[in-house]
Parts: structure tokens; sequence; C-alpha cells
């Protein structure tokens, strides 16, 4: 309890939320309305992170219809949530290939990030056989890059006002674990609510 207000109080009283969603709803293993009543009560700004029409997933409209009904269509709730959230379409997948692949340790995935960002770099492919030999990976080989789909989203320009805040959502070893990825390469900070993540 005084760890949780600590943190809330450390974060600005700001949330992440990623994924969080209907196409993963069979996957949450927690009570998705306690968690929208906890922001709306808890909180000053948050920021929903989904998958969106481009992936074949909801739209911004059928995500909030979504938090209606899991909020038993509390309107009241739902208003002081929706004054307080941002809503941002991250895409899926940015860094899997190398996070998922055995031969790379999640180390070595924030060495590269860190890299490309720091260069300005914001697809692996446009790395250059100097560029591999500077990141300092042995297993990125120059001449296997066309093999990965691996970039810099666009989140990297949304993270950074949402540094120190806290982060619910999912999954863990997927698209939570590359917002983490992603801001800890950028030396941000998030706090992981593992009450709240799946």
């Amino acid at each position: 309890m005084i760890r949780e207000a600590v943190l809330r109080e450390a974060s600005g009283g700001r949330l992440v939320v990623v994924d969080v969603q209907p196409e993963y709803a069979d996957k949450i293993g927690f009570d998705v309305g306690a968690l929208l009543r906890k922001a709306v009560a808890d909180y000053s700004s948050v920021l929903f992170l989904w998958n969106g029409p481009d992936l074949g997933m909801c739209s911004k409209e059928d995500l909030k219809a979504y938090y209606l009904e899991v909020l038993d269509y509390d309107e009241e709730v739902v208003e002081k949530l929706f004054s307080v959230a941002e809503f941002y379409d991250k895409g899926y997948g940015f860094f899997r290939d190398l996070m998922d692949h055995p031969c790379f340790r999640p180390d070595d995935v924030e060495k590269i990030v860190k890299y490309m960002i720091k260069n300005d770099v914001r697809d692996i492919k446009d790395l250059k056989p100097e560029d591999v030999g500077a990141i300092g990976v042995a297993e990125l080989l120059a001449n296997e890059l066309e093999n990965y789909g691996f970039f810099i989203p666009d989140l990297k320009d949304v993270l950074p006002v949402w540094n120190g805040s806290d982060l619910a959502g999912g999954s863990v070893n997927e698209c939570l674990a590359e917002v983490e990825l992603l801001s800890k390469a950028m030396g941000l900070r998030l706090n992981r609510l593992g009450k709240f993540t799946y």
C-alpha cells in the first residue's frame, strides 16, 4: 500500500496501458474494470497503447466501447477516464524478430536499439557493415540484416513525456516487453504494476 503510493507519486500520477483491448480479453488475467477504475482514481494522465485497424484489430472507437462495457456502462467513470486519456496506435512487432531469436539476449537487443536511436537509424536494414561492427553484438551479421523485421517505432517520440509512469497491460513477453525495452534503451523508467499485467 505504501509502496504503491510512493510509486504513484514518483510517476507524477501517470499511467501507460499496453494492449488492454478486446482482442486479448481471453489472455488478460486481471479485472480490466478494476484497472480502469484505478486509472480514474489514482492518475491524472493515462496513455493507452494498442494494436489498431492496420493489424486488423479494433479502432479507437471500438476500444472506447470495450472500456465502456467493462466499466458496466458507468458513464461518470468513463467520462472521467476519457478526460485524462490519450490513445496511441503503437503498431506491433517492432523488435520481435530479434527478441524471439534464440541467438540474441535481451542486452544485445537493447544495445542494437540504443545504437539505432543514437544514430537516427529507423530500420535495421539501413545499418551499414561499420554500424554492425560498432554495435558489438557478435550474432548480428551485416549480410543477414535483410532477414529481420526490426525498426524503431514512432512510439519513440511519444514515450519521453511518460518517463516515470506506471505501466500496465501485456503481454509481458511480447508488446509490454517491447515498450519496456524501447523505454530502457532511451533511458526512460516505467514502473510495472505486476497486479495489472498479463
